[in-house]
């Protein structure tokens, strides 16, 4: 049976990077929340709008990911679920889904990111743009995988 691949990490962690090569290894569908996010309601959401948005576009997410689910290939949901309680929300979505879920966590250092934020802004590599100030705010909400979740996980240790 197919298997939910879900990418965890906070803003400027690699998750779309991580997602994009695991895509390819295991082969699996890629869904990236931000990117979708962006093709229907462009770059400049408020915060606001931007989560009432990421939620439709997360739920249309889901929806897909079934469909993929039931025709046998492997899906990669970047959708970035930053807190324990997301994870589990996340998990129990999956669950409905198919029972193979795995989590796959970038372990690094916030300030390697907020570095890695500034020169990504900088470079203009992406279509959205962080600002440091969303990055900073937002950090306190950002948890870590721990293994009481209960989750199966596999990390993804970077230094730099």
């Amino acid at each position: 049976m197919a298997t939910i691949h879900v990418v965890h990490g906070y803003i400027a962690f690699g998750k779309t990077t991580l997602a994009k090569k695991l895509a390819v290894e295991l082969p699996a569908v890629h869904l990236n929340a931000d990117d979708w996010i962006i093709k229907l309601y462009g770059k400049d959401l408020l915060d606001a709008e931007f989560n009432e948005k990421a939620g439709i576009v997360v739920n249309f997410l889901w929806e897909i990911a079934r469909k993929i689910i039931d025709a046998g290939a492997d899906v990669i949901m970047d959708i970035g679920p930053w807190s324990k309680q997301m994870r589990t929300d996340v998990f129990n979505m999956a669950k409905q889904i198919t029972p193979n879920i795995v989590f796959h966590t970038i372990v690094l250092d916030p300030k390697i990111a907020r570095e890695r934020l500034v020169q990504r802004n900088k470079e203009n590599k992406r279509l959205d743009v962080t600002t440091l100030e969303f990055f900073d705010r937002n950090l306190q909400y950002y948890e870590p995988v721990s293994d009481d979740e209960g989750f199966v996980v596999k990390r993804y240790y970077q230094d730099k």
